[in-house]
């Protein structure tokens, strides 16, 4: 009898049946994102492949993933057929403006809604944050107006100017979204430091650069990819501003190209895949910053 008493109970199917449940939901999980994946890269890898194919080909009825013979060559024929290195130097000049501008301007705005202690602090935020919800559109006319007036059409300033200067006179110009996810991130670090650091004799400018800057390379990281990649792929804006071609940037110089070429569709997917490789070079130079500083500036 004292046998029987020391028999280890049988174990229940409970904890079976959910280690069964958590494998299962993470197979389908994993099933749904590998579908998604493979989705959102069929355009990409038509429009790679396409990049080698002949005209014929391209617009081959049915449709031929991989091309039966590899023209190469199209690249170079891509390249000569438009002023691709004009406009590409263009789009770098616009593109890393924009970057240093944004971070100029966003980086103290954020310190300032984060750390800063002062009136209408919240009232202003919130301003901030509205200029989110407002489209390009509803500030298109005023924007042209406005450099008209200046004499600057035909010209990158309206392109260049905006990043630095036109975010301190309104946030319908800054990039509300970089100052939001900064501002969110900055508030997760301990108060204790800036004090400490205060007490030491530190001034906002060195707690900001030696201190805080430093702690937020993530979402510092993440605003430059967002940042280069909204300014790298901008079409309305350079097609309103722009109206000489040597200052075209490539998004426009391959919207021409379509318009008079429009039947070379493997030269325009040749030049289409030059366009992307900079910005896929950036994405994956900092995917794992990118992935952490918008999970860490999203979520307080």
């Amino acid at each position: 009898m004292a046998t029987d008493l020391l028999v280890a109970p049988r174990p229940t199917a409970a904890p079976r049946a959910s280690r069964t449940s958590r494998r299962f939901t993470s197979g389908a999980r994993l099933t749904a994102g590998i579908v998604l994946a493979i989705l959102f890269l069929i355009p990409v890898l038509w429009m790679v492949t396409g990049a080698f194919k002949d005209t014929t080909s391209v617009t081959a009825s049915p449709p031929q993933l991989l091309p039966h013979t590899w023209h190469p060559g199209n690249f170079a024929d891509a390249i000569t057929s438009i002023d691709f290195w004009t406009y590409l130097r263009n789009s770098a000049v616009v593109t890393v403006v924009t970057v240093i501008g944004t971070l100029l301007a966003c980086v103290p705005a954020a310190y300032a809604f984060a750390v800063l202690q002062w009136r209408a602090k919240a009232p202003v935020f919130g301003v901030v944050l509205f200029s989110m919800m407002l489209p390009f559109p509803a500030i298109m006319v005023p924007w042209y107006l406005i450099f008209k007036q200046l004499g600057m059409i035909g010209t990158l300033a309206p392109l260049l100017l905006p990043p630095f200067a036109a975010q301190f006179v309104t946030p319908a110009f800054s990039s509300a979204l970089a100052i939001f996810l900064l501002r969110q991130f900055l508030q997760q670090i301990p108060g204790e430091i800036v004090e400490a650091a205060k007490v030491d004799g530190a001034g906002s400018f060195r707690i900001l650069v030696q201190i805080l800057m430093p702690l937020a390379r993530p979402v510092l990281v993440t605003i430059t990819i967002m940042t280069a990649l909204s300014s790298w792929t901008a079409f309305v804006g350079p097609l309103i501003f722009l109206n000489d071609a040597s200052l075209d940037t490539l998004s426009l110089g391959l919207q021409q190209y379509q318009s008079h070429h429009f039947t070379a569709y493997n030269l325009l997917l040749a030049a289409s895949t030059l366009f992307i490789i900079p910005v896929l070079a950036v994405f994956l130079a900092g995917q794992r910053y990118f992935t952490a500083g918008a999970t860490q500036g999203a979520v307080k």
